[in-house]
């Protein structure tokens, strides 16, 4: 049997997938699997070298004149699959299998831009979290063909061989706990305020084993942010050594950014600091950590240029403590 997975972005949407696309490997070992991805992500695959990726390029895919062309080049690296499983529910990942001409085309249930009327068996719609819709789709899918209990989720890259990040740590004598300040440009919304991050350090200052995770857009904090807290930074590693080096944590703090959704599967406790984002469809598995939110009435929302982030400014620093 040969699959199409499909989920052409963003980096934490991708990292959500992953639980249910290993329950598809265990249930159908026999089966290929090829994983269409954008150029960008092609490298969220790397640990798992059953998943065999069709990159698709987004600089054409972003060109409405070349678009199209880039979208039927692409299907050609699946047109041999007898069913597609599309996790994205966009018409840009629609088109790709009715392009292939594969017969059998499942949707997760979530879908925008009419792409629901391209595939032959969608999912009704759940508000549930992006990993229960996956992992209802690969349930879905193994129940029609007689194996159920794909629906379950697990941290899949707990075990798999990932790069040497070298000595981060100290000896092990506390809980070690890695902060994560930063949010992409895109989700730069989601930051919590940098001076509750500063006052975090200071009421967690003794009891922890605390490192900063400061990516490429935060390169100015690296400069002075150590030194002001006393909380060393994490060396600039390559994203899979920084993976490893998440993995020998106790828990991670992070907002509803790509970091947060690599602990959930690295299977390390995540504690997800939430303003805007959707506490429900951006949640955490059970069991998998716990996401701290004010509530107030106006979130969440999807306004990105919001100026008062109330939700997030009103999230106090001892709560979190508290919370750890």
């Amino acid at each position: 049997m040969n699959l199409a997975l499909l989920r052409l972005s963003a980096l934490g949407d991708i990292l959500r997938v992953l639980p249910a696309w290993a329950n598809l490997r265990d249930a159908f070992p026999e089966a290929r699997f090829r994983a269409v991805v954008e150029d960008r992500h092609a490298f969220l695959l790397e640990p798992l070298p059953w998943l065999e990726p069709v990159v698709v390029r987004r600089r054409p895919l972003s060109n409405p004149l070349s678009a199209l062309p880039e979208l039927r080049r692409a299907a050609e690296g699946i047109r041999d699959c007898e069913a597609s499983l599309d996790f994205h529910g966009i018409l840009k990942a629609a088109l790709l299998p009715k392009f292939a001409g594969i017969p059998e085309r499942w949707g997760d249930g979530v879908t925008k831009e009419f792409a629901g009327a391209l595939q032959t068996h969608p999912l009704p719609f759940r508000h549930q979290t992006r990993y229960g819709q996956a992992l209802g789709l690969a349930e879905a899918f193994g129940r029609s063909r007689g194996v159920p209990g794909l629906g379950r989720f697990r941290p899949v890259l707990a075990g798999v061989a990932l790069p040497d990040p070298g000595q981060v740590w100290a000896p092990r004598a506390k809980p070690r706990v890695v902060l994560v300040p930063g949010a992409s440009r895109r989700g730069a919304i989601k930051r919590w305020p940098l001076r509750h991050w500063i006052t975090l350090a200071r009421l967690l200052e003794g009891r922890y084993d605390l490192r900063w995770s400061l990516g490429p857009e935060e390169e100015d904090l690296r400069t002075w942010l150590p030194e002001a807290t006393g909380v060393p930074a994490l060396p600039r590693l390559g994203f899979w050594q920084l993976a490893a080096a998440l993995r020998q944590a106790d828990r991670v703090v992070a907002p509803d950014t790509g970091l947060l959704h690599l602990a959930v599967v690295l299977g390390v406790p995540a504690l997800g600091l939430y303003g805007s984002s959707d506490p429900v469809v951006a949640g955490l598995p059970d069991g998998a950590g716990q996401v701290l939110r004010t509530g107030i009435a106006c979130a969440p929302c999807r306004e990105r240029a919001c100026q008062r982030r109330q939700c997030l400014e009103e999230l106090d620093p001892e709560l979190v403590r508290e919370a750890l």
